[in-house]
């Protein structure tokens, strides 16, 4: 069954709720969140809850998304490479800077395991942040500014896997040096002038 509308919710409760959701994941982490431990400090019946959210997955991430209310960042004017570059650094703000980035660095690990929230951090986190940028190298492709014959997603996962590994894998340093040798890296690869049998529609 479909979750509540959320024009419908009672808002007092629908905050008490996220509320009590957030902060049960700031202090014991994400596998401590539990319906029932929100029911009980949210002080809510346990239908409403089940109502309104199908999975604790689908809460958790309500409740994150409502509490770091940072939705995607501005893609600057400019050359594709600037634009590239901070986007790239938003990353930097984001996940290392920010007060949010290590309640995502725990949401992310906790997604390979448990493909609700995996779905909800696809769905409503990633994609919604990567669509402007993907949409900006489609513009930079139709005007040579990078290789044509590149798959989008591809070209932006040259700058933000090395970022999420070091974030996640290594524990190596994710600074601004490290953020702009990437993305140097990856531009080099996107060059037209470097691959001139291949970086033109119709081409190679």
């Amino acid at each position: 069954m479909p979750a509540a509308d959320p024009a419908r919710r009672n808002p007092d409760s629908w905050r008490a709720i996220l509320d009590a959701t957030y902060a049960i994941l700031e202090e014991d982490g994400y596998q401590a969140v539990t319906m029932s431990a929100v029911v009980t400090r949210a002080g809510v019946g346990r239908q409403t809850l089940y109502r309104w959210w199908t999975s604790k997955a689908a809460l958790v991430f309500e409740a994150f998304l409502h509490k770091v209310n940072t939705g995607p960042p501005p893609v600057s004017d400019g050359t594709f490479p600037d634009r590239l570059r901070t986007y790239a650094h938003g990353f930097l703000a984001l996940y290392v800077e920010g007060t949010a980035g290590r309640r995502l660095r725990e949401l992310i690990g906790a997604a390979q395991s448990d493909p609700d929230l995996a779905r909800a951090l696809e769905e409503k986190w990633f994609e919604p942040r990567r669509a402007p940028v993907c949409e900006a190298l489609r513009e930079a492709q139709a005007a040579g500014e990078i290789r044509a014959d590149v798959d989008p997603d591809t070209a932006l996962d040259l700058v933000f896997a090395p970022l999420h590994y070091r974030l996640l894998v290594s524990g190596g340093p994710v600074d601004g040096a490290y953020v702009d040798s990437v993305v140097d890296l990856a531009l080099t690869a996107l060059d037209p002038r470097a691959h001139p049998t291949t970086g033109r529609p119709g081409t190679g």
